[in-house]
């Protein structure tokens, strides 16, 4: 189709279009370099402290480490808390924040101070970390609170997630905490289901500790069959 209109129309027509729509125009023109811009931004700003909290991290790892017949000096200690506060406190979204927490629960543990650790492994659990991270840090919760014979907190705590992979040792923790009030019964169970969830290779550790419980009746039975082997083989 032939436009007929003079150049000088076709001009005015041009500018009064721009009139009607010129400042919408032009706002969508800002709003897209600034979502541009700003992601760009934000990309660069979330690498840069990914970079200094791999960093922090690395440093911590160092500072913690110790030889196979050293302990931690509080020097390193001090280093190592110092670390992970910071991460904490500043890149507490990050996975190295959760690593670190997570290793001061490791070494308080392991010193006896296991108030820090259930303190450090709920820091975990509170600040969004990943869902694979979480069941880990839940059983070690678990665990800590066996430890303060908080028998209760420690089964609700088993119960907060679900175990995915790792339902063998949730059921190994559960057996650990009945045995400790005295529910033998619903320990030998909980460790039985632990070694049926480990498969055809199960830890002869759990094995142990499920045949530890085995009831007198079971345990009689037992001696019985072994004497009968005995005597035919004579």
């Amino acid at each position: 189709m032939v436009d007929d209109r003079t150049e000088d129309e076709q001009v005015e027509d041009l500018k009064n279009w721009f009139k009607e729509n010129g400042t919408s125009l032009v706002v969508s023109i800002v709003i897209v370099l600034a979502v541009v811009f700003g992601y760009r931004s934000w990309n660069t700003q979330t690498r840069e402290s990914s970079e200094a909290a791999s960093a922090i991290y690395e440093n911590l790892q160092q500072a913690v480490t110790v030889g196979p017949l050293e302990s931690l000096s509080d020097e390193k200690r001090s280093t190592g808390n110092f670390l992970a506060e910071q991460l904490k406190s500043e890149y507490s979204s990050t996975t190295y924040a959760h690593f670190a927490s997570l290793q001061m629960a490791k070494i308080a543990a392991e010193e006896g101070d296991l108030e820090t650790a259930a303190s450090e492994l709920q820091w975990v659990l509170d600040n969004g970390v990943d869902d694979k991270l979480a069941i880990i840090a839940n059983l070690r919760l678990a665990k800590v609170k066996l430890g303060l014979t908080q028998y209760d907190a420690a089964l609700a705590q088993l119960d907060a997630l679900k175990p995915g992979a790792h339902e063998s040792s949730y059921e190994e923790v559960r057996g650990d905490i009945y045995r400790a009030m005295d529910r033998l019964n619903e320990a030998r169970e909980a460790y039985q289901r632990a070694v049926n969830l480990q498969g055809d290779t199960p830890k002869p550790f759990t094995q142990m500790k499920r045949d530890d419980l085995v009831t007198p009746t079971a345990a009689i039975a037992m001696d019985k069959a072994d004497d009968t082997e005995e005597e035919q083989d004579q």
